[in-house]
């Protein structure tokens, strides 16, 4: 049976709905019903059922508020002779202020800045022990349920924070998403003549730099919990650049200790190649590898295209790049190894380079640890090749005709 929710014909979105359910909030009594009938009536047909599934409104104050809307008979209840019970920040405003502040200090806006809804780390238990740490007793506080309800009805709610789409678009887009789909897995020769299963499907990208220290990465943990308040001055870091195998699953990390270039990025491929078994290397014909096209790596960036010709003809394996547009970069699929390394380590004090090692080394993607490099090699920034020299390597490019910088095909000689 198909339910009462997803029959109903709500032309709300679902940041509208949730709009909705907080001015509810706000209100008490005779104007919450009033409010909740009209809202009923104007968008579940004048089904409390239907209110009831769609904004979480009990059923029988909804329906009461319609019977109040269709008789203009507002009914009191026994508590309206004896003013009602307060709420508990109005019982104990002082707390409660003690209360938004920490809750402000934890807070951020809607991340699809589509509602002003206020959201917050905080929880209800960490509330709870902020507020005694000031000094308040416990015949002051609430319970732990109770406090979940006083931070819900004010607007601050535990939500997590949402990747919103991008917003930015460049004509290509569309043709590069489309480009992509169709190449993807297939190999560069007659689909007749190569099978497609000697296509190497990798995906590359560079993530965040690493701060070695004493320093709070936004995560929890069970241990020592204190940590320097800012990450400023720090004198170690490091540059993870990661390639994941879309077949296999495998993922190799490499942490830089120099800066993010050109030159650190094809040398980490080429210590993956140097990885991969002998007999797989034999058997691959193409190797295709997705990318985000930031400024070391770009189709146009003269030393990353000049190393990777210098790559194609030391392993003598066709190597296509394809490129995803600019503020798209969360679909290539190396983004979600970071995503996962992040969540592995995260409340973790990485305090030594080899604390970020082990801690990188424990990591899981797809049930398979990844194989963790160091490199100590210092390479030189702005390294960029004269029209006059690039004209060679050029002449190495099969560049697509009709997305030139998004897609390009280099052969060994």
């Amino acid at each position: 049976m198909q339910s009462t929710t997803e029959t109903s014909l709500l032309p709300l979105s679902a940041s509208q709905i949730e709009d909705l359910k907080l001015a509810s909030s706000k209100m008490s009594g005779a104007d919450r019903r009033a409010f909740q009938a009209a809202m009923t009536l104007k968008y579940c047909q004048g089904n409390a059922r239907q209110a009831e599934g769609v904004f979480g409104w009990g059923r029988e104050t909804v329906q009461l508020g319609l019977n109040e809307h269709r008789t203009g008979v507002i009914c009191q209840g026994a508590q309206a002779a004896y003013g009602g019970d307060k709420l508990w920040e109005e019982k104990h405003p002082e707390v409660a202020q003690a209360l938004w502040e920490l809750a402000e200090s934890y807070s951020q806006q809607d991340p699809t800045f589509r509602t002003l809804l206020s959201y917050t780390r905080l929880t209800a238990a960490e509330a709870l022990k902020q507020l005694r740490t000031q000094g308040f007793q416990e015949d002051q506080l609430p319970s732990p349920s109770t406090m979940a309800e006083v931070l819900n009805r004010n607007g601050y709610r535990l939500r997590k924070v949402l990747k919103a789409k991008p917003l930015k678009k460049i004509p290509e887009t569309d043709a590069i998403f489309i480009n992509i789909k169709e190449k993807d897995g297939n190999p560069a020769e007659d689909e007749h003549s190569v099978d497609n299963r000697l296509v190497k499907r990798i995906s590359i990208d560079c993530k965040a730099t690493v701060n070695i220290g004493d320093y709070s990465r936004g995560g929890k943990t069970r241990g020592d919990s204190l940590a320097a308040d800012h990450d400023m001055g720090c004198k170690e870091k490091y540059t993870p650049f990661g390639i994941v195998d879309e077949d296999k699953g495998s993922l190799y990390l490499v942490f830089g200790s120099s800066y993010k270039t050109s030159d650190f990025i094809v040398d980490s491929l080429m210590g993956w190649w140097e990885s991969i078994p002998e007999h797989e290397r034999s058997a691959m014909t193409q190797i295709q590898i997705k990318l985000d096209n930031g400024p070391e790596s770009s189709g146009v960036r003269t030393q990353f295209l000049k190393r990777l010709v210098d790559f194609v003809d030391h392993t003598c394996k066709i190597v296509q790049l394809l490129y995803y547009p600019p503020y798209h970069s969360k679909y290539n699929p190396i983004e979600r190894c970071w995503g996962i390394l992040e969540q592995h380590w995260n409340g973790a004090k990485l305090e030594t380079v080899e604390i970020m090692l082990e801690w990188a080394k424990s990591t899981t993607w797809k049930g398979i640890q990844p194989l963790v490099n160091l490199s100590k090699t210092v390479y030189q920034k702005g390294i960029s090749l004269s029209k006059v020299a690039m004209r060679t390597i050029e002449a190495r490019l099969e560049r697509n005709p009709i997305l030139p910088k998004w897609d390009i095909l280099i052969r060994p000689i």
